[in-house]
């Protein structure tokens, strides 16, 4: 009788490994050939000017020490708020010459449109003028994938969609039809196994009870449709601080300490257990191996001569089993286990 287990649990064990190797296969994006060799990006944002038509010493302090201290970094992704008044062509002539050495060695940048991007000047009584909504100031100083308003890319196994938290934004943050269609269709037709999302406006907020409600009214869109189509981390700016929170699943890293004003958060009641904030000047450095992806929030000194990683995130790229896989992989193992015994029983 033992012989003719033999071949059961062959069948059994082989089973088991082909649907463990077509997971693995799955989960590599379509190819179990995928491979990529360890690589780094590095987020930051908020580096807008305090006043307009100004350089920035923090933000051109910041971008060096990035560029020198990461010679092989693949790119930049900016959460918003390049300039004080994206309307006005004197504020982007400031920042590019605060990014000169940057653009002299070939750094390619991927912005996400901040607020700022549309403000003009300051009238006398300190509002702000007409905002620029058309965002041609904007589009005619920067060369982005798409409409250069709202893009995506694939770079080594991770799809990046960035998102416009400012397309004819108000505080219910009305996204439109639009882009709100192409995000869908964007998320649908991703094959990449991690995805992540740049935006703004961020989707949880300790800054200030207003901010808190903003954040409301943009996650009550987003968040949604991040679920649905499995969205693995969220980079957002605008509060001029470092926020880590996880949030149904999905990570969240706000970080706009990129040479701005900074920020002291008013409403940490809104934080939960396990989130981390830091009110300093930062950039997060994020490497990728071919199954992790690691930020660290690098905070600078007072005097921007020494960076500290004051946090640190790991996330995997291969996700584990689903749920119907897992089911599979328990029935073959108790299947394993039981018809031995309910043969040997019968035998007695």
């Amino acid at each position: 009788m033992k012989r003719k287990l033999i071949p059961l649990s062959i069948f059994c064990l082989i089973f088991i490994s082909s649907l463990s190797m077509n997971t693995q296969s799955n989960l590599l994006n379509g190819s179990a050939e995928t491979a990529y060799d360890p690589w780094h990006f590095i987020a930051l944002g908020d580096t807008r000017n305090w006043e307009d038509n100004t350089t920035n010493v923090i933000r051109k302090a910041i971008y060096e020490d990035v560029m020198i201290s990461n010679p092989n970094l693949e790119f930049i992704l900016h959460t918003g708020d390049m300039v004080n008044a994206g309307g006005e062509q004197d504020d982007w002539d400031r920042y590019y010459e605060d990014i000169d050495l940057l653009v002299q060695n070939n750094v390619t940048f991927k912005y996400a449109v901040g607020n700022h991007e549309i403000y003009t000047y300051k009238l006398p009584d300190g509002s702000w003028g007409p905002k620029e909504l058309n965002f041609s100031t904007y589009m005619s100083n920067v060369e982005m994938p798409g409409n250069e308003r709202f893009y995506s890319f694939d770079n080594k196994g991770i799809h990046f969609i960035i998102i416009n938290t400012e397309e004819f934004y108000t505080y219910e943050f009305e996204i439109t039809t639009e882009q709100e269609e192409w995000i869908i269709d964007d998320l649908q037709s991703n094959t990449m196994n991690f995805t992540i999302a740049m935006i703004h406006r961020p989707m949880y907020s300790i800054k200030s009870a207003s901010r808190v409600t903003h954040a409301g009214n943009i996650r009550a869109v987003l968040e949604p449709i991040f679920i649905e189509y499995g969205v693995d981390l969220v980079f957002s700016g605008h509060d001029h601080n470092y926020y880590n929170t996880i949030r149904k699943g999905i990570q969240h890293i706000g970080t706009s300490g990129g040479g701005a004003p900074l920020y002291v958060p008013l409403a940490t009641d809104q934080a939960i257990d396990g989130d981390v904030y830091i009110s300093e000047y930062h950039y997060c450095n994020i490497s990728v191996t071919e199954d992790t992806l690691t930020i660290e929030a690098l905070v600078y000194d007072a005097n921007l001569e020494t960076t500290t990683i004051e946090d640190t995130v790991m996330m995997y790229l291969i996700k584990p089993p689903t749920t119907e896989t897992s089911f599979y992989f328990g029935l073959i193992i108790l299947l394993i286990w039981v018809i031995p015994l309910i043969r040997r029983k019968n035998n007695h």
